[in-house]
């Protein structure tokens, strides 16, 4: 039994390691409050027309890939939204697909409080879908290795943790997949 008990408790410690000892450094797993979930809301009533949306594929991470982003910046062909470069030339996306994952956000259950990342070179969004409605410009931004949303429209930003039921289904694996 002694012999046991010290490797039961080392499987037990494994099952609660945060996410980015293995993946990412995701730390969610705690629903929206109240207020959050009320800023969510607002935040998809602030989409308005999405037909014009685009999609931008971040550059180079610029503390983990440090060397590639400057060759990336150096080199030109990028557009800053919302402080981060992305490639200036939108990627090709289905538009079904572009519709799926803004459908997604608009989901509750596909947010999780933000909270304080471990072991992380900081949010550094993968994907910008760009669109505007009223002549005012909305973003949502989305990291992957920190497993956030960042919106920006009209009533201000809004950062939600992507929960895992929206990070571990078609959103990475399909409809945006995580670059390489």
């Amino acid at each position: 039994m002694k012999r046991i008990l010290p490797l039961l408790l080392a499987a037990l410690a494994a099952c609660f390691l945060p996410s980015c000892v293995t993946q990412t450094c995701w730390s969610g797993g705690i629903p929206l409050r109240d207020i959050e979930e009320r800023a969510r809301a607002q935040a998809v009533r602030d989409f308005g027309d999405t037909s014009n949306a685009k999609v931008y594929l971040g550059l180079a991470h610029p503390e983990a890939k440090k060397e590639t982003y400057e060759k990336q910046v150096a080199k030109g062909g990028w557009v800053e939204i919302e402080d981060f470069k992305f490639f200036e030339k939108p990627i090709e996306v289905p538009r079904e697909n572009i519709d799926k994952v803004l459908e997604l956000y608009g989901q509750s259950d596909s947010h999780q409080a933000w909270g304080p990342k471990v072991k992380c070179a900081g949010f550094h969004p993968d994907y910008a879908i760009v669109w505007t409605d009223g002549g005012t410009r909305r973003v949502l931004q989305l990291c992957y290795g920190c497993h956030e949303w960042k919106f920006f429209g009209p009533g201000g930003m809004l950062l939600t943790d992507i929960s895992e039921k929206a990070y571990n289904g078609p959103l990475t694996r399909k409809w945006l997949r995580k670059p390489r």
